[in-house]
């Protein structure tokens, strides 16, 4: 990634780098949850507090499979990242457990509590997103349980305003308002693809491209390239913007790789990295030195990979989970029906 080195190839700073800029990924993530559980809360007849313990566990059980896959990962690699880092010489090597690897209690622990306690694993780096994630779900789901109509449009837009102290749940509001807009059959005021085009525009620049290219000196908030400002949240929601409103887009999105991509997304995004610091980083210092036939082999061998291993835990483990909280919802919503009904034919016979 870009943000990784303080001289990234040239191809970073154009819009190419947005396919492997991962903090905009990271924001593009967000605006995508606030418009899924802003879609799922207004549907939804259970109290918001069942709403957020069954998003808890729908972040929480998948995060836990893939710390429990990275433990047992660094089990069988447990230096792997130290011997990497005397060959690359780089921090991001040193942010897994390494040597004495904690034990699998801790594991679980650290999937189902510390992530969104300290927003950070040991395991799983990219596990800090999960804090992120918990606290804008919950906030959403709390809006959609409490207001309706306007006053649930008013609130949301009132509090974009102290999201942009912390830009990252910005995201939340504006993938929210969007749904709404979206609901009411009122998106379409302006041009997909010009929206499409800004949207990559703002969205490619990497920590240090304003400097890279010489613009002035501007706040952090408004700097290009800032994955923690307000410009990452605001491409990100023009991008989704367009692939709501352009039908090519969504023909595209239709498609069945897409649709496979899709489904897998969750699951990728959870054992790409364990990889990375493990098998990966082993293979890469036993073949050293390493020339670019060997790099493209290892970058090859490590796409399929997780994407094999994105498969398998998308069927083994995201489904079940995904199954087992729908099972919890109908017998809930069940439970509901049933105590509900013999008060209403008192009612009824009291009348």
């Amino acid at each position: 990634m870009p943000n990784e080195t303080a001289h990234p190839y040239w191809l970073a700073d154009t819009p190419l780098a947005l396919v492997f800029n991962g903090p905009f990924s990271v924001s593009i993530f967000f605006i995508l949850s606030g418009f899924v559980v802003a879609q799922a809360a207004s549907r939804s007849a259970s109290p918001a507090y069942v709403n957020i313990m069954l998003r808890y566990l729908r972040l929480a059980l998948p995060s836990t499979a893939s710390v429990i896959f990275a433990w047992f990962l660094l089990t069988l690699f447990p230096t792997a990242s130290t011997q990497l880092n005397a060959v690359v010489n780089h921090y991001w090597a040193g942010e897994t457990y390494q040597g004495d690897i904690p034990t699998i209690g801790f594991a679980l622990y650290d999937g189902m509590v510390k992530i969104f306690v300290d927003g950070s694993s040991g395991f799983n780096g990219v596990l800090w997103t999960m804090k992120i994630e918990a606290e804008g779900s919950i906030l959403l789901y709390a809006i959609y349980g409490l207001t309706q109509g306007k006053i649930r449009v008013a609130l949301l837009v009132l509090l974009a305003i102290p999201c942009l102290l912390s830009p990252r749940y910005l995201g939340f509001i504006l993938g929210a308002l969007m749904r709404e807009r979206w609901s009411r059959g009122q998106l379409g005021a302006f041009s997909p693809t010009a929206t499409l085009v800004a949207g990559v525009v703002l969205g490619f620049p990497a920590t240090g491209f304003a400097a890279r290219i010489g613009i002035p000196h501007l706040p952090h908030a408004l700097t290009l390239g800032a994955a923690d400002g307000w410009i990452p949240p605001i491409a990100a929601a023009m991008i989704v913007y367009s692939t709501l409103t352009s039908g090519f887009l969504q023909y595209l999105m239709s498609t069945k790789f897409v649709q496979y991509l899709g489904r897998i997304s969750f699951s990728l995004y959870l054992v790409h990295y364990v990889l990375i610091y493990t098998a990966i980083a082993s293979l890469y210092v036993f073949l050293q030195p390493v020339g670019n036939f060997a790099l493209v082999s290892i970058f090859l061998i490590y796409l399929i990979l997780s994407l094999a291993l994105a498969s398998l835990a998308e069927k083994w483990v995201d489904q079940p989970i995904l199954e087992g909280i729908r099972k919890f919802r109908a017998m809930l919503r069940d439970r509901m029906s049933a105590a509900v009904t013999p008060v209403a034919v008192q009612m009824t016979r009291a009348k």
